[in-house]
């Protein structure tokens, strides 16, 4: 047990979890190859809208200060576009979450809980 003690953590309901196991088991590493390949992805969009509306802000404001509808310029069009992005993909992490990491998660869960009840078994 001494040797293990590293490795299993004493969850709060007293059963035992394997970290080491958890971290190591396929499915923790099948979650977080699929949260980054959305996470990665997602975020060089979005950073690279918000850097393109700061761009355009500073470099063109003739481009910024056009009407599109009365008074209503393409700068406070792509402003708000910020908002309604970061809206959108929030949605789309959640939508994926629900259908792809949480069941891994909870795989995962499953295999470190199952590796912390046979190590403190022994």
């Amino acid at each position: 047990m001494a040797e293990n003690g590293a490795r299993v953590a004493k969850a709060d309901d007293g059963d035992r979890i394997d970290w080491v196991a958890a971290e190591q088991s396929p499915e923790f590493k099948e979650l977080i190859a699929k949260k980054r390949r959305f996470v990665l992805p997602a975020t060089i969009f979005f950073l690279a809208w918000y850097f393109g509306f700061i761009l355009l802000a500073g470099y063109a404001p003739s481009v910024m200060g056009t009407s599109i509808y009365e008074g209503f310029t393409l700068g406070y069009a792509l402003a708000l576009s910020q908002f309604l992005m970061v809206w959108v993909l929030s949605y789309l992490y959640l939508k994926r979450a629900d259908r792809d990491f949480d069941p891994l998660a909870e795989k995962a869960a499953q295999v470190a809980f199952d590796a912390g009840q046979k190590g403190a078994n022994r």
